[in-house]
């Protein structure tokens, strides 16, 4: 497909110039250079998003693949950044599986995909966005990091709650505040 192409393409050209980019950066500068199909969509539209998205993804992929390749780079693709460095044996032995790489590689997903699909996607998303968020702000509670695992939330709250408990003299609403925040790890730490 020669949209494709001009798509990776440009996507190059760009991390040529911004080797540490996000996704976002990527797309805008795909947008303003009348990439097509990029400058239809309207980011504020689901299925707008979810193409832009796609595109982009299986455009940054497909570079990865041919640049892993030519041994000339490795592109680093997470969920909040892009990165281009030069060629690593050791950075490029961890790039050639990921079951998300494989997911964008399927160009069948862009056109097959409903939009229900894609609402439902999007609300996944989010969910595990707010969860994370969430997560941290109770682990902040317990004055835990967010590597945390489960016998330090354990150990943590069960010090707090001996020091906050209100039969022990303790401050009630910060006692609530743990025992909430214990409350919401139990469950994302099972």
């Amino acid at each position: 497909m020669d949209s494709l192409k001009s798509i990776t393409s440009a996507i190059q050209t760009f991390l040529n110039t911004n080797p540490s980019c996000t996704e976002h950066e990527i797309i805008k500068h795909l947008q303003q250079n009348e990439i097509e199909p990029f400058p239809q969509f309207n980011l504020r539209v689901n299925k707008d998003l979810f193409s832009a998205h796609f595109l982009a993804k299986h455009c940054l992929y497909s570079l990865q693949n041919r640049l892993l390749q030519e041994q000339r780079f490795c592109l680093d693709i997470s969920s909040v950044a892009v990165n281009l460095s030069p060629y690593s044996s050791g950075l490029a032995a961890t790039m050639h599986y990921d079951s998300v790489k494989t997911y964008y590689l399927d160009i069948s997903h862009y056109f097959e995909t409903s939009e229900s699909a894609i609402d439902e996607l999007l609300g996944s998303f989010w969910q595990r966005f707010l969860a994370q968020d969430d997560k941290k702000h109770a682990l902040d509670t317990l004055g835990l990091s967010m590597s945390a695992d489960y016998a330090s939330v354990k150990k943590a709250y069960r010090t707090l709650a001996q020091k906050l408990h209100p039969d022990k003299g303790g401050d009630e609403q910060a006692f609530v505040k743990i025992n909430a925040a214990k409350s919401l790890l139990d469950q994302l730490y099972r």
